[in-house]
């Protein structure tokens, strides 16, 4: 099945963006960082707790070298097979099409896998390695950019969803250790002064700004950011923030909505938030109650 190669977006005004991690499918019991850490474990340190507890230490895109004998690449196909599109359960479903709903212009996703498809479209499926008619390109683009998906989305309901770290049924675009973020990191800066000097010249000719990847619509968009806390490891996020900053500072701003950020393990978080303007609310999650949170969460956003 031939994939699609010609839709662009155009946008006037801001765009509004959602950008959805993968707090809300924790909240009903979906794979964890350290699932994906144990299906790319060798074993070598299982039977050393102090090295495991290091281990854990390290930013999460080195961790995921060391567990795995720096053999990253090998363990990708195995990770992906465990993330693949399933079924979910209706309340599950509910939030995030809720999400989905209140009227972004885009959709950003830094999961692998498939909630926001199916919830959207709930016989969605696809199979690894093969083309699929909801899969996108805005641009052909090189080699490294068809690899990681810069210009590579999903289109279901009328709506596009881009995983940014890549997708489970092209194990090759996940974007897991070290040297992975930093090829991608690569591509970004690569794609950032394109998209800087055709944002400028719309604004100055009064026409609709083209949007061809999701790194435009991170950089120029209002982003409301959902079940992801922003880990420092996110080094591609935090450069494309300040360079967000820098760049496009009377455009679009970044909301972060996540729980329990006046608790003393969010220090550096609120720190880095604060440098950044990133603007955020103190809101307590007692008990476990995540999927009240995710739910308060979604009615409290007003585009």
């Amino acid at each position: 099945m031939q994939e699609n190669t010609t839709k662009v977006f155009k946008c006037n005004g801001i765009p509004k963006v959602l950008l959805l991690g993968n707090g809300i499918n924790r909240a009903f019991g979906a794979s964890s960082w350290d699932d994906i850490i144990d299906n790319l474990s060798t074993g070598e340190f299982d039977s050393n707790p102090a090295f495991a507890d290091a281990i854990r230490k390290l930013p999460n895109s080195l961790q995921t070298v060391v567990i795995s004998s720096d053999s990253v690449h090998d363990g990708m196909k195995q990770v992906s097979e465990v993330l693949m599109p399933k079924a979910l359960d209706e309340g599950h479903s509910r939030i995030i099409r809720n999400c989905c709903d209140l009227g972004f212009d885009t959709i950003l996703t830094t999961n692998y896998s498939y909630e926001i498809e199916k919830a959207l479209l709930p016989n969605f499926n696809l199979k690894q390695g093969k083309s699929s008619k909801y899969r996108m390109y805005t641009n052909e683009g090189n080699e490294p950019q068809k690899q990681f998906g810069i210009y590579k989305y999903f289109e279901i309901d009328g709506k596009s969803i881009w995983h940014i770290h890549g997708e489970a049924a092209m194990p090759k675009s996940m974007v897991l250790g070290h040297y992975y973020y930093g090829k991608l990191l690569s591509e970004i800066q690569n794609r950032v002064p394109q998209f800087i000097r055709s944002y400028k010249m719309a604004i100055s000719k009064g026409i609709s700004v083209t949007y061809n990847s999701w790194i435009d619509y991170f950089l120029a968009g209002d982003i409301h950011i959902i079940g992801l806390s922003l880990d420092p490891s996110e080094m591609d996020l935090w450069w494309l923030i300040n360079c967000k900053k820098y760049n496009f500072k009377d455009c679009g701003k970044i909301y972060l909505h996540e729980p329990n950020m006046d608790d003393d393990k969010h220090i550096a978080l609120r720190m880095l938030a604060n440098t950044f303007g990133i603007k955020y609310e103190d809101c307590h999650v007692k008990g476990g109650e995540y999927r009240k949170y995710y739910e308060s969460v979604v009615k409290s956003i007003d585009l």
